[in-house]
């Protein structure tokens, strides 16, 4: 009986591991729009040769993080390391930051728990350059502090632009100060109102 019930939990345990994995590697881009297997797996296996290959950062390695991670979200721990990679330039560092915020605002739409994924990951870098460079990509949000507070990333409901703002037990970083009204500069009656300019012909 005993043999029964440990064959019955492997077999929970490996349809558990099927699922999660399933989920993990769900792409956000359509089979057709995803970058090929080779390029992937080139990527996982040696993560460094991007910073090679754009050592100025820009829009094209802005759009390679973008396409890698949108094709496959197994992509996302190298991504990572990179940005905690001193060889990493500040150039590169911003271009893989806003490259990480496009997808994550793709996932978003589709697979919200990505999208968490990839915030709790850049908050869990813990360097206020890299935090600091995702606020730029993403506006205003809140970004959950990982590992603060009593548990969890807190990953709460969508905001105005599609990224949880964070909640439950964990710490949350607020960015920007949404509070605050913005106010015109006071260009009405300064100093111009008593002097009148009148043009007439000599």
């Amino acid at each position: 009986m005993s043999v029964i019930r440990i064959a019955l939990r492997m077999a929970a345990t490996a349809a558990l591991v099927a699922t999660i994995t399933s989920v993990a590697s769900a792409a956000i881009y359509p089979p057709q729009r995803q970058l090929p297997a080779t390029v992937i797996s080139e990527f996982k296996a040696t993560p460094n040769s991007l910073l090679q290959q754009y050592p100025t950062g820009g829009p094209q390695l802005i759009s390679r993080v973008r396409d890698l991670g949108a094709s496959d979200p197994t992509t996302l721990p190298g991504l990572i390391a990179l940005l905690k990679d001193p060889a990493t330039t500040k150039d590169q560092m911003r271009a893989i930051v806003a490259g990480l915020a496009q997808v994550a605002r793709m996932a978003a739409q589709t697979d919200q728990a990505f999208a968490n994924e990839i915030q709790t990951a850049i908050a869990g870098i813990g360097d206020a350059d890299v935090i600091a460079a995702y606020q730029a990509a993403t506006g205003d949000v809140a970004i959950a502090a990982a590992g603060a507070g009593g548990g969890g990333t807190g990953a709460g409901g969508p905001t105005g632009n599609g990224f949880p703002t964070g909640g439950g037990g964990g710490g949350v970083v607020v960015f920007g100060n949404n509070t605050r009204t913005n106010n015109a500069p006071n260009t009405g009656s300064g100093g111009v109102g008593g002097s009148t300019n009148s043009v007439s012909p000599r």
